[in-house]
């Protein structure tokens, strides 16, 4: 029998099919991590994907902000950590901490998750499984994930592309991490092999569903700052905003 653990701690060597050109962990597999360590969690709580399911629910991520000082390498060993804080009526709100072998923070992080409704995508009071949580006074970073503006959309997308069924996860919709890899995708390949990436926000708006068609939009915000928008070029309906802050590895 599991034992159930305010806070999970899971160790991991990151694999090949989860690194880049240079061996280095991708942002959108660190997202895949850190959604299955979420649910891992929530299911040792008693409010996994399944658990979830049997009662006609499912959890959606709504926003996520993650500091990142280092990316891992492949084969490197990391600890990863992640526990529950108070909910609010509507959200429950989860932090992350990524630490090498020495014990140095690599990637610490919250996030907002809501519980819908499968029928109706309805949110759900978090009253209705405060007996699953174990919430914790101890936060990774000092802010809460904010919430992001908007941009002017272009009149005429420069890339449209289609939503295809490697896109679409278990509950038939456009998995978080996938709008990580197409915004990541997007940025300037110079620029990549010049930067690296060392805060990450995103703000979940909408579901993009099989056969939906998505642009990518990006503009700087700052010298070293860049916001990002995924969305639906035929009726401007957003699917994500992103915010991403660089660091040039010429300083």
């Amino acid at each position: 029998m599991n034992e159930i653990t305010p806070i999970l701690e899971e160790k991991f060597v990151i694999p090949s099919y989860f690194v880049d050109e240079n061996a280095q962990l991708t942002v959108s597999c660190l997202f895949r991590i850190l959604q299955e360590m979420s649910n891992k969690h929530a299911s040792l709580l008693g409010a996994g994907w399944y658990q979830l399911r049997e009662r006609g629910y499912f959890w959606v991520i709504t926003k996520i902000q993650l500091k990142i000082k280092r990316l891992p390498k492949w084969e490197e060993p990391i600890t990863l950590q992640s526990w529950v804080k108070k909910s609010n009526a509507a959200t429950s709100p989860r932090d992350y901490e990524m630490v090498d072998a020495n014990g140095d923070v690599l990637v610490a992080g919250s996030s907002i998750w809501a519980i819908l409704d499968i029928a109706n995508s309805h949110p759900q009071h978090m009253q209705m499984f405060d007996g699953c949580f174990l919430p914790q006074d101890r936060h990774a970073i000092d802010q809460k994930p904010k919430k992001i503006g908007p941009l002017t959309l272009p009149e005429t997308p420069v890339v449209c592309k289609e939503v295809v069924p490697s896109d679409i996860d278990m509950n038939r919709h456009v998995n978080n991490a996938q709008y990580i890899q197409w915004a990541f995708d997007a940025v300037n390949p110079e620029f990549r092999e010049t930067h690296r990436i060392t805060d990450v926000t995103v703000n979940f708006i909408s579901q993009a569903k099989l056969g939906d068609h998505y642009a990518v939009f990006s503009q700087p915000i700052s010298e070293t700052g860049r916001q990002t928008v995924l969305y639906s070029p035929g009726n401007n309906q957003e699917y994500c905003r992103i915010l991403t802050d660089w660091e040039s590895l010429n300083q």
